[in-house]
């Protein structure tokens, strides 16, 4: 594995002019509460609403023009989708994105907003891979991967760069990082650059109860999926099982996982816009989750958090 802290700040070199620095906050009631200083990194303010356009607009970045000249296609469950469209929209390139029936109409309207053919599937009956894969062959378009490829885990690793900074100016060392994770792509980038800057530190990924794939698979020391009658409301983190790619990083830079009910989601994405006064997705407030109902001890540690999207539909979080 030749992926490292090298990868990330090439990438960072490339896109900062492009992507929004995001804020990294505290916040005394939670902290009170948890007897813990805890720093949320808001990736729910990034373009689009998430980290994904980090990763999105690096890899686009890189693409030569007679590879893209075609346009670019993508598969994601929404934030990925959304990434995409408008890092394409920007370049003036044409996209087809797929899509989940299944995803929040905001992430749906969102991507068609952006100028992208939106073509959605079945996720019961048909294969996102495969369909992409056709359209690529078909097409001749550049395929953009949500997670499993080196250039866009080097995108997602950016915001570690930004934490860093954060941290450094107010002399503060982590004692843990907890991140939210699908495919794993933005632990895998984002840990491995805290972990060259700061290696003791403990990184940790998050997942729903059952979507728990990397937990489970960095207990066994193997890839493993999950079941396919699994259900969450963390649309953004539904991925199958882990990323060959993000699973090799994150076999080495994690100490485990943890994992999160869907109540306990619910419970935290409250708390997150009375306290932090901000709009948090599901799958963004996961990691969250995890500090605020106990699945670690954080007692007098300085905590990482990471917040990763922001993207609900409206009528969701007003009925939360």
């Amino acid at each position: 594995m030749t992926f490292s802290y090298k990868n990330i700040e090439n990438a960072y070199s490339r896109i900062k002019e492009l992507v929004v620095e995001t804020p990294l906050v505290t916040n005394d009631y939670i902290n009170k509460l948890l007897n813990s200083q805890i720093y949320f990194k808001l990736e729910n303010l990034q373009n689009t609403g998430s980290f994904k356009f980090r990763g999105a607009t690096h890899k686009i970045s890189l693409l030569s023009k007679g590879l893209i000249e075609n346009g670019v296609v993508a598969y994601s469950s929404g934030n990925h989708a959304q990434a995409v469209a408008f890092s394409a929209f920007q370049n003036n390139l044409s996209a087809k994105i797929i899509m989940p029936k299944t995803a929040p109409q905001i992430k749906i309207e969102n991507t068609k907003k952006y100028g992208a053919e939106v073509i959605l599937y079945d996720t019961y009956f048909q294969n996102r891979e495969e369909i992409g894969n056709e359209i690529q062959k078909k097409d001749g378009r550049a395929l953009i991967k949500p997670y499993d490829d080196e250039d866009i885990i080097a995108g997602q690793g950016t915001a570690a760069i930004e934490i860093v900074n954060d941290l450094k100016e107010q002399s503060i060392e982590p004692d843990l990082y907890l991140c939210c994770c699908g495919g794993g792509g933005l632990i895998a980038g984002t840990s491995t650059y805290l972990k060259y800057i700061y290696p003791n530190i403990k990184s940790y990924s998050v997942e729903p109860d059952e979507f728990d794939d990397t937990k489970r698979s960095l207990e066994a020391g193997k890839i493993l999926e999950n079941k396919k009658n699994a259900k969450s409301f963390c649309d953004a983190l539904l991925a199958p099982q882990p990323g060959n790619i993000t699973f090799q990083i994150n076999s080495n830079n994690l100490e485990g996982g943890l994992s999160v009910s869907d109540e306990e989601v619910t419970k935290t994405i409250i708390l997150l816009a009375e306290q932090l006064k901000i709009v948090v997705e599901p799958g963004g407030a996961v990691a969250a989750a995890a500090v605020l109902n106990n699945k670690i001890d954080v007692k007098n540690k300085r905590i990482i958090v990471m917040i990763s999207g922001g993207n609900i539909d409206l009528s969701l979080f007003n009925k939360l």
